[in-house]
Formats: structure tokens, C-alpha cells, sequence
């Protein structure tokens, strides 16, 4: 009788905590903090180019697919659309504080400028052996992130060491969004030089954006230093053309930024524009008036600098050696066309020159010899910055299907490339 009242009660008690347990919820166990950033560790990578002439970038990654895709800040790889022969190489860790092991060779892929955003694709392991397994990918969120959500950020801060650091922090600003370089988010979760291009995650550990820099803002009454985010939305349509194999008819040899829509061999664009427009020190309209040079008028040529148009903008020279962007098109008017695909050279010996590297570091080294074949470091006379004024003192000579000057400038003269393999050019004409 005794036993028959100890079962019953049981029974009763294990009915009433199974009830308990469905009105409450019954959830499931919470995923433990380290596991959480252990699996996000597992995508994110230390991205490291080197360059023949000593220069180099650092900064973070993620992987975005299995076969070997990388998404990453332009900017942090932006040296090798700029110099011949860099090597990209990716490096990882599993665990936060600890320094990354250098396990790809990566090359570059698509890339647009204006956004800061790039992808890298891996093409072996360090030996140079193919990749035979597939890569832990992160997980794209679908929902679009809002102020006062948590964000997560991962990547390998020059402040650490280059060691993997993470933060996380609440989302307190956004950006407009009128175009999408316009787009981003801010968060005071921690990210320092070598942190751009790393991840950003949610609470449930899916990406919505990469750390590209830093902004200052006015919170609360203080001046803050916060990370700027750029999120997925509007990456989504540059990634899915990035990830989607190209067809055999496509021209797959330049790697150049978005949309190839020209011959890679357009040397000049030319003002078409009723109105003329404006040639801006940087490839946005977003700060109005102060970005202008000059205003163009209908007819003028510009020299182009990169290969095909970067999200709509061409980077170009004039014949004073000046460099800035262009607009090609409103949504109602074509402002610029490629002009003169094919064209002879317009340097040549006893002409002016100028170095058209976007930037005022050195970009390209002078050589003792012309051609890319043997020039190692004991044939490299110095490195040139863009804006450097070069005088052409020999006739150009055809070397691995590229054209070489000698040139001489107030400190040395060598022999470099008026347009690189990949059609970025190096040289452009001045005036008289």
C-alpha cells in the first residue's frame, strides 16, 4: 500500500515538472560565450599583402563560402591594384589573443573602391598545394541590423600585436544610406588599424557588415571615437556578382573592381555631358562642392588611371598631371564615354610626365633595366610617388607585351611601365 502511494506520487511529481517545464518554455540550453566566438573566429582571417618594393598593407578578413572566398576592405589591399607582383596571404587563429598562423596564398578578385569593400580568393595553402577541403564560411544575416543591437567584431588590431582580438558593443548611429557608400553603422565596440575588413556578427552569429575605419561623433555630450561598419545590404549585389563563376565568354584577366563593363584598354573618357561635370578629388558627391577641382567642359579628354569604372567613377589624369574622379552617368544623362580604346602611345622621347599613383606614397620602383623579368631588389634605383614629374629621355621599348620608358626625374633615372599587365596606368603626359 505504502509502495502504491510513493509511485503515485512520483508519477504525480514528474507530471507536474513536465507541465512546469512546457508553460515555462522549456528552452534550450544557452551556447557558452567562448564557444560563440570560437565559431566566429573560425571565418575570420588576418589578411597580408607584400610588395617587390617593401611596402605592404595589413588587415582582417572573412571568409564568405566554402570554396575559398574572402571578403575584405579595399583599402587593406589597395597596394596591389597599385604595384606588380604583391603576394596576399591569409593567416588564422582559433583562439582570441593568440597570433595567426599563415595557412593561404590568396589573389585578388573584385574589388569596388568607392564602398571599400574587395574579395580574395584562395588559391592554395602556404606550399602552394591546391585547397582540397572546404573553408568554415560565415553565416549572412537576412535581417537588416538596427540601432540598439548588439554587435560583435573580430579581426587582428595592430594595437594587440596582431593577435585575434573581439569586442562587442551596441549599435548607436547609422548612416543615411542615399547611396551605399553613404551606409553604416557605429558602435564604440573596440577596432584599431589592422581591425579593417574584420567581421561583424549578431547575437545570433550571422555577418552584417565589416569594420572599415573610424568616425568621430558627438554622443551624449562627448566626442567618441567609434568604429564604422559598413553593413550587408547594400554589399549583398556586389557579393553575389563576386560569387558567381564567371561564364567562359567573360573576360576574367583583370582584377579589376565591379562590373567590367569597358575594354580593359580604355585610355581616355571623354566629356559628353551638355552641361559639362564636375571632377572631384574623391569618387562621391556626398560632401557637395568641396570635393570639386574643376568643372569640365563638353569635349574635354581625360587620361584614365584604373582599368574599367569603379562603381560608376573613373579615376583620371589631365595633361597637367593633376588626378581626380568623374562621374560617368546621372540616371538621365551620360556625362562621360570611353574615348580612343586603341591609340598610340602619347608619351615619347624628349615629352613630360607625370606619375599617376592615387596616392603620395611610393607606388613603383625605377628600374636599371626595363621588363618585370629580373628586376629583384638590387636592380630597383628608387620608388616614385604619384605627382612626380618625369622627363622621357629615351624612345619606349616592348618588354613581356609592356611598354617601358626610360625616364629621369631631379634624383635618378630608370626605366618603368607606362601602363601595367593589368591596365593601371603609371604615366601620363603633361602639357608643354
Amino acid at each position: 500500500m505504502i509502495a502504491q502511494i510513493r509511485r503515485r506520487t512520483y508519477s504525480t511529481f514528474v507530471t507536474f515538472v513536465f507541465l512546469l517545464l512546457i508553460l515555462s518554455g522549456c528552452k534550450t540550453p544557452r551556447v557558452s560565450r567562448a564557444s560563440f566566438i570560437s565559431r566566429l573566429a573560425q571565418t575570420t582571417v588576418l589578411v597580408k599583402v607584400s610588395c617587390p618594393s617593401g611596402k605592404g598593407s595589413q588587415g582582417s578578413g572573412v571568409i564568405v563560402s566554402p570554396d575559398g572566398y574572402v571578403l575584405t576592405a579595399f583599402h587593406v589591399v589597395e597596394s596591389v591594384v597599385r604595384e606588380e607582383g604583391c603576394v596576399i596571404t591569409l593567416g588564422q587563429s582559433k583562439r582570441l589573443n593568440n597570433p595567426p598562423t599563415h595557412l593561404y596564398v590568396a589573389r585578388l578578385g573584385m574589388y569596388d573602391a568607392p564602398m571599400d569593400v574587395a574579395t580574395l580568393h584562395v588559391v592554395g595553402d602556404k606550399s602552394g598545394q591546391p585547397l582540397t577541403h572546404a573553408l568554415p564560411a560565415a553565416t549572412l544575416a537576412e535581417s537588416t541590423p538596427l540601432i540598439g543591437e548588439t554587435i560583435h567584431i573580430l579581426g587582428y588590431p595592430s594595437l594587440t600585436e596582431n593577435l585575434l582580438a573581439y569586442d562587442h558593443d551596441t549599435i548607436i548611429a547609422e548612416g543615411k544610406c542615399d547611396t551605399p557608400e553613404t551606409c553604416w553603422l557605429l558602435t564604440e565596440a573596440f577596432a584599431s588599424w589592422g581591425s579593417s575588413g574584420g567581421p561583424a556578427f549578431n547575437d545570433r552569429g550571422e555577418l552584417i557588415g565589416l569594420a572599415t575605419g573610424d568616425k568621430s561623433m558627438t554622443w551624449k555630450g562627448r566626442t567618441h571615437r567609434l568604429t564604422a561598419v559598413r553593413p550587408l545590404p547594400p554589399l549583398r549585389p556586389f557579393l553575389a556578382k563576386a560569387l558567381t563563376p564567371p561564364s567562359p565568354a567573360e573576360n576574367t584577366s583583370s582584377p579589376s573592381g565591379e562590373a567590367e563593363e569597358h575594354p580593359l584598354r580604355v585610355l581616355q573618357v571623354r566629356v559628353v555631358g551638355p552641361l559639362g561635370v564636375n571632377w572631384r578629388r574623391e569618387p562621391s558627391t556626398a560632401k557637395g562642392r568641396q570635393t570639386i577641382i574643376r568643372v569640365l567642359k563638353k569635349g574635354e579628354h581625360l587620361n584614365v588611371i584604373l582599368p574599367g569604372q569603379q562603381r560608376g567613377w573613373w579615376a583620371t589624369a589631365d595633361d597637367r598631371g593633376r588626378m581626380g574622379w568623374v562621374k560617368e552617368r546621372t540616371n538621365q544623362l551620360t556625362l562621360v564615354e570611353p574615348h580612343m580604346t586603341e591609340m598610340p602611345s602619347p608619351l615619347a622621347e624628349g615629352k613630360k610626365a607625370v606619375v599617376t599613383c592615387l596616392t603620395d606614397s611610393p607606388c613603383i620602383a625605377l628600374a636599371y633595366t626595363p621588363g618585370y623579368q629580373g628586376n629583384d631588389a638590387e636592380d630597383i634605383l628608387a620608388y616614385l610617388s604619384g605627382g612626380t614629374q618625369v622627363t622621357i629621355v629615351e624612345p619606349g621599348v616592348w618588354v613581356e607585351d609592356t611598354l617601358w620608358w626610360h625616364v629621369r626625374t631631379d634624383t635618378a633615372d630608370g626605366w618603368m611601365p607606362e601602363v601595367t599587365k593589368e591596365g593601371y596606368r603609371l604615366l601620363s603626359p603633361t602639357g608643354p
